[in-house]
C-alpha cells in the first residue's frame, strides 16, 4: 500500500542560503531599465544645454518649438512603432509625407474645405500603408525592398502632382494643425498626445495589440495558434501610413508651404527614436513610453546643436553615434564578460 510521501516544496536556496524576493523598487528598474537610461540621458543634456546656453535654450519660446518638432516625430513614431513591433519597417514614412503634404495644399489651394482636404490626405497616407501590407503580408517581399519601392513611387508621384515645387498661400485654417496652439498649448503637441493615447490603448488593452506582439514574437506559432496574421500585419503598415499622412499635415501646416521632399530625414528619424526608445528591429518588443522619452531626447539634442551652430551634417554624424550608443547601453544588461568571452570563442552561436 503505498502512500503519498511528497511534501511542500522547500524554499529556493542558493548554496544554503534562502532566495530574496526582489523589492519593488529592483523590479520597477529592471521592468523599465531602457526608459530610465533615457529618461537620464535627457536630463543630462537638458542640464548641459540650458548651461551652455542660458538665455536661448531655457525660453519658453524654445520650448514651445520643441514641442512642435517633439509633436510631428512622435506621431510618425508611433506609426512606425507599429510595423517595428510586428517585425517590419517602414522607410518610406518620408516620402508618405511629402505625398500628402502636396495632395493636402493642391486640394486647399484649389478651394475645397479643410474639412473634406484633411481626410483626402489623411487616407492617401493610410493607402500607402495598406498597399505596403499588401506587398509584404500577402506577397511576401521583403519590408526594405518593398517600402523602398513604395518610396520611389510617393516620391515621383509627389513631384509630379507638384510640379516639383512649392505650393504657397495656404488657408490660415490649416495652422491650427501645427503651428498655432490650442489655447496656452502647441496644436502638434496636442494633436500627439491624442495620438499616444489612443495608440497605448490599442495595444495594451486591445486583442489586436496582443496580436501584433505576438506576430513580431513569432509569426510562424502566432499563425498556427489561428490568428490572421497576414490582416494584421496589413493593419499595422496601415496605421503607419496614416500617422505619416498625419505627420505630413502637421508639418505642412508648421512650415506653411507644401513641398515632396517635406518629409525627407524622417524615416530613419522616426527608425532611431523607435529603437533608441527600447522597440526591437525584428518585433516583438516595445514600449511608447520609451518612443516618447526616444523623440524627446533627439529633439533636445537637435535643438541643442542648432543652437549651438552646429554644421547640419555634423549633427547627423551626431544623432547617428547616439543612436549606436543607445543600442548598445539598453543591451548592456545582457553583455556580461562571461557573455562577451563565449561569444569571442563560439561566434557561430551569435
Amino acid at each position: 500500500m503505498s502512500s503519498d510521501t511528497s511534501a511542500a516544496p522547500a524554499p529556493s536556496r542558493t548554496h544554503g542560503v534562502p532566495l530574496k524576493k526582489p523589492s519593488l523598487i529592483d523590479s520597477v528598474v529592471r521592468a523599465w531599465s531602457t526608459e530610465l537610461q533615457i529618461l537620464v540621458g535627457i536630463v543630462v543634456l537638458a542640464l548641459a544645454f540650458a548651461w551652455m546656453f542660458p538665455d536661448s535654450f531655457s525660453t519658453s519660446g524654445t520650448m514651445m518649438n520643441m514641442a512642435r518638432v517633439a509633436g510631428i516625430l512622435l506621431v510618425v513614431s508611433i506609426g512606425q512603432s507599429f510595423v517595428l513591433i510586428v517585425g517590419g519597417f517602414d522607410i518610406s514614412v518620408g516620402a508618405t509625407m511629402g505625398l500628402v503634404s502636396i495632395v493636402v495644399s493642391l486640394l486647399l489651394v484649389g478651394g475645397t474645405p479643410i474639412g473634406a482636404a484633411l481626410p483626402i490626405g489623411l487616407a492617401v497616407g493610410a493607402i500607402v500603408g495598406f498597399v505596403n501590407g499588401i506587398g509584404v503580408a500577402f506577397l511576401r517581399i521583403t519590408p526594405f525592398v518593398m517600402t523602398l519601392g513604395m518610396l520611389t513611387f510617393a516620391k515621383g508621384l509627389a513631384d509630379e502632382l507638384g510640379d516639383g515645387g512649392t505650393i504657397t498661400r495656404l488657408p490660415s485654417a490649416l495652422a491650427y494643425f501645427g503651428r498655432r496652439n490650442w489655447g496656452v498649448l502647441p496644436s502638434s503637441g496636442c494633436i500627439a498626445a491624442i495620438v499616444l493615447a489612443v495608440a497605448w490603448f490599442v495595444l495594451q488593452r486591445c486583442r489586436a495589440g496582443l496580436y501584433l506582439f505576438a506576430i513580431g514574437g513569432s509569426r510562424e506559432t502566432t499563425r498556427v495558434a489561428g490568428v490572421r496574421v497576414a490582416a494584421y500585419e496589413i493593419i499595422a503598415y496601415t496605421i503607419c501610413g496614416l500617422l505619416a499622412g498625419l505627420g505630413g499635415i502637421m508639418l505642412t501646416s508648421r512650415v506653411s508651404v507644401g513641398q515632396g521632399s517635406l518629409g525627407q530625414g524622417y524615416e530613419l528619424l522616426s527608425i532611431a527614436t523607435a529603437v533608441i526608445g527600447g522597440v526591437a528591429i525584428g518585433g516583438g518588443v516595445g514600449r511608447l513610453t520609451g518612443v516618447l522619452l526616444g523623440v524627446l531626447l533627439i529633439t533636445i539634442l537637435t535643438t541643442g546643436l542648432d543652437i549651438a551652430g552646429v554644421n547640419p551634417f555634423i549633427q547627423q554624424m551626431i544623432t547617428g553615434i547616439v543612436l549606436i550608443i543607445a543600442v548598445v547601453v539598453s543591451q548592456a544588461p545582457r553583455l556580461s564578460l562571461r557573455g562577451i568571452a563565449s561569444l569571442l570563442r563560439n561566434p557561430a552561436h551569435r
